[in-house]
């Protein structure tokens, strides 16, 4: 019996990156028992031809009766919508844009599993609030649950038996997926994954002194796009940067050369190249959690630069 489902969720008009993720999952995955179930409310063509393109794929039509341009929550229901019919034991949710790099990727998530954790998958790029913080803050709310003891839906792991004991969904808690962890949490479960570990080297800039560059950004407070975790899954990060910080111009410039050559090549897998990524030092995160804050409240005179 398959251990694994892989449930995608996609959005018509972003079959390239599909294709990657499609493509990397065939490259990188040893676990041959995972199957992948592609949902959509509205399949598009290409979307069609990528996936058909695959024999590990499937694809089924989600229709959870909301207008095709709303987009708040509708990760959420699509998911609560297919995870009851799902045969398998293990859910993992993987965004279209979330690609596995390295081989052993699967199979580490399943072993997190396997040594006790309910949840794993990569986990979220920022360290948890210290200790003395008040939790009536709102800092302490946010901060507590977008840390690294907690994974992403972009890609998390789940034991569909949790889901049930737990009585827990992907639309509920703050944020699509993120109730999951926090509800392991709080009822002594384990949670695990990979850390954050490096991201493509930002685009350069020229200084006052001719011939000199530096760095459009500083790579260290990068906690929002092409991320790597673990050094075995990749993700660009898409909706909550162009909704919520409304500054995409600003990461295109940084990294979009990344962002290219993942769709160009199909694959993330070149951001192990040293030479080509910033491995993250994590040594400024009380900073790293500052500037985060202020781009959710909307202070961005102050974010941190290069």
């Amino acid at each position: 019996m398959t251990r694994v489902r892989v449930v995608i969720c996609y959005e018509a008009g972003t079959a390239p990156i599909l294709e990657s993720c499609l493509g990397s999952i065939g490259a990188y995955t040893d676990y041959q028992d995972a199957k992948v179930l592609v949902v959509s409310r509205d399949f598009d063509e290409a979307g069609a031809d990528v996936i058909l393109g695959y024999d590990f794929a499937q694809m089924a039509r989600i229709d959870i009766g909301v207008e095709p341009d709303v987009s708040s929550r509708v990760h959420g229901m699509m998911l609560d919508n297919i995870w009851p019919g799902i045969d398998e034991e293990l859910i993992l949710t993987l965004d279209s844009d979330c690609m596995p790099i390295a081989k052993g990727w699967l199979q580490g998530l399943v072993d997190m599993i396997d040594n006790g954790a309910d949840v794993a998958g990569i986990l979220h790029p920022w360290a948890p609030p210290p200790d003395d913080m008040k939790k009536t803050k709102i800092e302490w709310r946010v901060r507590s649950q977008h840390c690294w003891n907690v994974t992403h839906v972009a890609c998390q792991l789940v034991r569909k038996s949790f889901l049930e004991s737990a009585g827990v969904g992907y639309n509920e808690g703050d944020d699509t997926g993120l109730a999951i962890p926090m509800k392991a949490l709080e009822m002594g479960k384990k949670v695990d994954g990979y850390k954050v570990t490096r991201c493509p080297k930002p685009a350069v800039k020229e200084t006052a002194s001719e011939g000199e560059y530096e760095p459009l950004i500083d790579p260290e407070f990068n906690r929002y796009v092409c991320l790597v975790f673990g050094d075995k899954v990749y993700h660009q990060g898409g909706y909550t940067r162009k909704t919520t910080f409304g500054d995409e111009a600003q990461w295109e410039e940084s990294f979009g050369w990344a962002m290219k050559r993942v769709v160009d090549e199909y694959s993330a897998d070149f951001l192990l190249n040293d030479r080509l990524s910033y491995k993250f030092k994590l040594d400024k995160e009380e900073e790293v959690a500052a500037e985060k804050m202020q781009r959710l409240f909307g202070f961005r005179s102050e974010r941190m630069q290069g």
